[in-house]
C-alpha cells in the first residue's frame, strides 16, 4: 500500500516533482497541466491528487523542500557568516542550481520569499537597526520588507536571464551586495551594512 510515510509514496512524489522541473525548462508555467505531469511521471491523476491538491500546491511543497535545503546549508554558520560574501555566493549557487523552479516561482509569487528563517534573520537585522537609531518595530518591518522586495526583484532579473552572469561576478555588483547585506535603505540607516 502506498502510504504517505513509506518510501514508495516519497519516491512517487519526487518523480512527479522532477517531471515538473523538466517541464519548467521547456514549457510556460501556464501550459503545464496535471495531465502532462501524470503522463510523463507514469502515474494516474488520482495519484497526483493524493500528493497535491493542484499544481500550485505542488509548487508550494517544492519551495518548502528547496527552502529546507538552503537553510540547512547555513546551519553551522554564525551570525556574521550569514552575511558574508561566501554565504552570498553559496546562496546564488542554490538559486542557479534550481533556476527553472525559481524562474516560475518568482513570476507567480504573491508574497515575499522569506517566510521560514524570518525569525533568525529578524534577530540579526533588528539589533543592527536599533544600533542605527531605528527603534520602532513598524519602521524596522518596512525596511525588512524593502530588503525582501529589492532582493526578490534582483533574483527575478537574474533567473529571467537564465543566470548568465556567474555567481562571483554577480556578487561583486555593489547594488546587489547592498541588497543582500542589508537592502536598499536611506544612507542614514546603514544598520544592515555594519555588524
Amino acid at each position: 500500500m502506498n502510504k504517505k510515510n513509506n518510501q514508495r509514496f516519497h519516491d512517487t512524489e519526487i518523480r512527479m516533482e522532477a517531471v515538473m522541473l523538466e517541464l519548467m525548462k521547456t514549457t510556460e508555467f501556464e501550459k503545464i497541466t496535471v495531465k502532462k505531469i501524470c503522463e510523463k511521471s507514469r502515474v494516474n491523476r488520482s495519484t497526483f491528487y493524493t500528493h497535491f491538491s493542484d499544481i500550485y500546491d505542488m509548487m508550494d511543497k517544492m519551495e518548502q523542500e528547496l527552502r529546507k535545503e538552503l537553510l540547512a546549508s547555513y546551519e553551522n554558520n554564525d551570525e556574521n557568516q550569514i552575511f558574508s560574501e561566501q554565504s552570498f555566493i553559496n546562496f546564488l549557487k542554490h538559486i542557479k542550481k534550481h533556476r527553472y523552479f525559481y524562474k516560475v516561482n518568482l513570476q507567480t509569487r504573491k508574497s515575499f520569499p522569506l517566510k521560514q528563517g524570518f525569525d533568525k534573520l529578524w534577530d540579526i537585522i533588528e539589533p543592527r537597526c536599533i544600533n542605527a537609531g531605528i527603534t520602532d518595530r513598524e519602521e524596522i518591518l518596512y525596511y525588512f520588507v524593502g530588503f525582501q522586495a529589492g532582493f526578490t526583484m534582483i533574483l527575478k532579473r537574474w533567473v529571467d536571464t537564465d543566470c548568465l552572469q556567474n555567481e562571483q561576478e554577480l556578487a561583486t555588483i555593489k547594488e546587489l551586495r547592498t541588497a543582500y547585506f542589508g537592502g536598499y535603505i536611506p544612507h542614514r540607516y546603514t544598520c544592515f551594512l555594519t555588524a
